[in-house]
């Protein structure tokens, strides 16, 4: 029985990595820009959808989709300068970290 409990509560865990990524509005990291710290399924919400043209991944790797709720073509992002976003310029809809191992 304590087994199945302890099994159970692990699962219920959220899973939390706490990185942070800034999406930039122009190429090369210029432009006005906005830092997240936790998962954006709708950039909408933060003014920034379709806006992205560079990236900075400061800790974690992210996943970032051109359509809302990770949808769509999407991407995956791991520590670095994105200077530009080929085939993803003006493009990002939702942003989230994911568990690195899972990341190709």
């Amino acid at each position: 029985m304590h087994r199945i409990l302890a099994a159970v509560l692990l699962c219920a865990s959220p899973v939390v990595w706490a990185g942070d990524i800034t999406l930039y509005t122009r190429e090369h990291l210029g432009g006005p820009a906005i830092t997240l710290h936790e998962a954006a399924p709708d950039l909408d919400l933060q003014g920034f959808n379709d806006k992205t043209s560079s990236v900075v991944v400061h800790k974690g790797t992210w996943e970032v989709c051109a359509e809302k709720h990770y949808k769509g073509k999407c991407m995956v992002l791991k520590e670095g300068e994105y200077g530009q976003l080929k085939g993803f310029d003006d493009m990002i809809s939702s942003v989230r970290e994911v568990e690195p191992r899972k990341a190709k």
